[in-house]
């Protein structure tokens, strides 16, 4: 797993096939256990791409994507947006989406 450390990157992230960007804040305790979680409760998360990114380190990726409450699970696919999941995932819809994509 990546961190994304500037906006450039994310532009760059975002474009691939499949990927999932996980939003996090450095003081968020729930964050530090999320990936842990998504790795136990979906199946198949190796086949898709996960970078994390701390929204306050890059600001500008909380105004334009509307980070308002952290952890967020972001899933794009070519630059569009297909998934959001803040504070309570939905471990179920991320499942579906990824046996969707790489099936």
């Amino acid at each position: 797993m990546n961190i994304i450390e500037n906006y450039k990157d994310v532009e760059k992230v975002i474009k691939k096939d499949f990927v999932m960007i996980i939003a996090k804040s450095h003081t968020c305790s729930a964050c530090k256990t999320l990936l842990g979680l998504l790795e136990r409760n979906i199946p198949n998360l190796d086949k898709i791409e996960i970078h994390n990114i701390y929204i306050d380190d890059i600001d500008r990726f909380r105004g334009e994507y509307l980070i308002f409450s952290v952890p967020t699970v972001l899933i794009f696919s070519e630059g569009k947006e297909l998934l959001r999941e803040s504070r309570y995932i939905n471990y179920d819809k991320i499942t579906r989406l990824i046996k969707l994509f790489t099936t």
